[in-house]
C-alpha cells in the first residue's frame, strides 16, 4: 500500500479489506486513514465500496467502520465520493439493525454541513423513514428542522416532509411537529408553504387512516395519467 502508483496501492488496500479477518480490522482501518488522504476522489470511492463490502461481512464491527467512513464524509470531496459514503452508511442501517441509531446520528452530523443538494434531500427522506422508528425519535427533530432554517427551498422542502412522518408515527412528538409545521407555512417558497399546509392539515384530523394514505404511504397515482391531464389542463 506503500507504493507510488496509487492504482496498485489502491487495488493492494481493497484486497486486505476484502480477504481480512475480524481480528485484522482495527489495524486496517489505522492503515487506511493516512492512504485515503493522498488518493483521487475515484480511488476513495472504490476503497469506500470495500468497506462497505467489509461491514456486512462483519457486523459486529459496524462501529469501527462508520466512525471511519463518518470522518471521511467530513473531508473534502466532490458529490460522487460524498455520495459514495452515504450509500455505504445508508446500506449497513439497513442491514444491520444494531447499527441503525449511531449511523442516523453520524449522517445528521453531515447534513450540518452539506452543500449537496440531493444529498442532503436523500439523507432526510432516511431520517423520516428510519427515524420515527427509534428509541429516541426526538433526537433527530432538531436536525430535521434546523435545514427548513439554514437551507435552500428544495431541502427546506423535504424536511418538511420527514418531520410530517415524525408527526403521523409518534403520538408524544405530534404537538410540536404541528407548531413547526405552522412556521413553515410562512416560508418564502411556495413548495414549503404548500408541503407544511397539506401536511398540517391531515395530521389535524388524528387520524391514522388519513397519515396512512397521504404521508406514510403516498398518492397512489399512475404517472402517465397525471401527465396526460395535466397537459389535457393546459390545452
Amino acid at each position: 500500500i506503500t507504493d507510488t502508483n496509487r492504482s496498485i496501492a489502491t487495488l493492494a488496500i481493497t484486497t486486505l479489506l476484502k480477504t481480512g479477518a475480524e481480528s485484522s480490522i482495527d489495524r486496517l482501518m489505522k492503515q487506511i486513514a493516512s492512504f485515503v488522504s493522498e488518493i483521487s476522489d475515484e480511488f476513495k470511492i472504490v476503497v469506500v465500496q470495500a468497506i462497505s463490502s467489509l461491514c456486512a461481512k462483519f457486523p459486529k464491527k459496524h462501529g469501527i467502520m462508520l466512525n471511519f467512513l463518518s470522518g471521511m464524509l467530513r473531508d473534502e470531496g466532490g458529490l460522487d465520493y460524498k455520495a459514495s459514503i452515504a450509500d455505504a452508511i445508508i446500506a449497513v442501517i439497513e442491514e444491520n439493525p444494531e447499527a441503525k441509531e449511531n449511523g442516523l446520528a453520524h449522517l445528521c452530523e453531515f447534513i450540518e454541513d452539506c452543500e449537496h443538494t440531493s444529498l442532503a434531500v436523500k439523507i432526510l427522506h432516511l431520517l423520516g423513514q428510519e427515524g420515527p422508528r427509534t428509541s429516541n425519535p426526538s433526537r433527530y427533530i432538531r436536525f430535521i428542522y434546523n435545514r427548513v432554517l439554514l437551507e435552500c427551498a428544495t431541502v427546506r422542502a423535504a424536511a418538511v416532509s420527514a418531520l410530517a412522518r415524525f408527526g403521523a408515527l409518534c403520538d408524544d412528538l405530534l404537538p410540536n411537529v404541528l407548531v413547526l409545521l405552522s412556521r413553515c407555512q410562512m416560508d418564502s417558497d411556495d413548495e414549503v408553504r404548500d408541503r407544511a399546509t397539506y401536511f398540517r392539515a391531515i395530521l389535524e384530523q388524528h387520524e391514522a387512516s388519513l397519515n396512512s394514505q397521504y404521508i406514510l404511504n403516498g398518492i397512489q397515482v399512475s404517472l402517465s395519467s397525471l401527465e396526460k391531464a395535466l397537459h389535457s389542463y393546459t390545452l
